[in-house]
């Protein structure tokens, strides 16, 4: 199969906090929910899976703790926020 490396920069650009919350705070309940809904599909509870979902959920709550504290700062001191996120995908195999 050839091989095959794609980019799609998904967010770019200078938002205001409002929108950076929006932006920033879908994304990763977005991913919060597909982990769940991954954790749902899973019957064994010691699929190695299921400890991989419940980290990563734990991880992206992290995530946006950090995220609501640096958009508040920027809030409260007058700025606004430059994101970028690029999705990279390529073909792996099993």
């Amino acid at each position: 199969m050839k091989q095959m490396c794609n980019r799609i920069k998904l967010v770019e650009g200078e938002f205001g906090p409002g929108d950076s919350a929006d932006v920033l705070l879908s994304l990763i309940a977005d991913k919060i929910k597909f982990h769940n809904l991954q954790k749902l599909l899973i019957n064994d509870a010691d699929d190695l899976r299921l400890m991989r979902a419940e980290h990563r959920i734990g991880e992206l709550k992290e995530a946006r703790k950090s995220v609501i504290e640096s958009i508040i700062k920027a809030r409260d001191d007058g700025y606004s926020l430059k994101i970028e996120a690029t999705v990279n995908i390529e073909y792996v195999k099993k």
